[in-house]
């Protein structure tokens, strides 16, 4: 079942047992179970990195293609943010839409003074502690990555302050669905202990990977495909959805390489590469 979302996600129907997923493009989703709660995960409907000198040459990060529609239109109950950067926390995407309809942020505790600034309700996450918000559960997980490239060193769990400072999130929507979405990372063995037991249905992985090019750039690079569809399948995910791989050509992998490599080399693990902006619904 597809469906346009400029007509609304909120109105996608979900039967039971099932999940509505909605690519923002770049690491952006929408989920929706048969409850009805709303979850946006790292939306990034705004083009403010194209032309900020903090995060390199005018253009370096310009927007591929736009967002599917406007940060007034983004309508969650939940927002889960999985880390500071700026493609995935974004003021001018959660600001305007706030003024739409209040709802609760969830994200690690550095977060909080920004969130908080801009008049949403905060829920602080903290990797293995689920809370419950909207009717849904959340499981934080960690993640492992960094503010800024350093090293092959910086690709690593950081914690501050006590707490994660990057996490992914297993979203429980409804009994037996549930949904993975990594954040930022690469493979580790603190995420593999964290995931088990959670048996996430569907699992949201970025695939652009990282090489010594873009690491010079000072960019920290993601799991690569293969490393994704092995974090599936040790996480018993019976859907690989790609994030993270699309929107910035200089940060990018191509969604034939995507395929092969799961057709040729990962045939049982069954994926959907989504189309940004279309809302589909899979069974889990």
């Amino acid at each position: 079942m597809f469906m346009d979302v400029s007509a609304g996600f909120r109105e996608l129907a979900v039967p039971p047992g099932m999940v509505g997923v909605c690519a923002l493009g770049q690491a952006g989703f929408l989920l929706k179970g048969a409850g009805g709660t709303v979850v946006a995960v790292d939306p990034y409907l705004s083009d403010r990195l194209a032309d900020d000198s903090e995060f390199g040459p005018p253009g370096r990060w310009a927007r591929r293609f736009p967002p599917p529609f406007g940060p007034d239109s983004l309508d969650a109950d939940v927002v889960v943010v999985t880390h500071e950067h700026a493609d995935h926390f974004d003021p001018l995407t959660l600001g305007p839409a706030l003024a739409r309809r209040p709802f609760t942020v969830v994200a690690p505790p550095v977060l909080r003074g920004d969130v908080e600034a801009l008049g949403a309700r905060f829920e602080p996450a903290h990797a293995g502690r689920p809370l419950e918000v909207a009717g849904v559960r959340v499981h934080p997980v960690p993640a492992a990555h960094s503010p800024e490239y350093t090293g092959p060193a910086c690709y690593d769990v950081m914690v501050q302050d006590g707490a994660h400072r990057f996490l992914g999130y297993v979203v429980e929507l409804d009994e037996g669905v549930t949904v993975y979405h990594a954040g930022d990372t690469v493979l580790h063995p603190e995420i593999d202990r964290a995931l088990e037991g959670l048996r996430p249905r569907v699992a949201l992985l970025p695939v652009n990977g990282r090489d010594r090019i873009r690491e010079e750039m000072g960019i920290v690079g993601n799991l690569t495909v293969r490393e994704a569809a092995h974090l599936a399948a040790r996480a018993d995910a019976r859907w690989l959805v790609p994030s993270h791989h699309d929107l910035f050509a200089v940060n990018a992998e191509s969604v034939t390489t995507f395929v092969d490599t799961l057709d040729r080399q990962f045939p049982d693990q069954e994926y959907f590469v989504p189309k940004v902006g279309r809302a589909v619904v899979l069974g889990v």
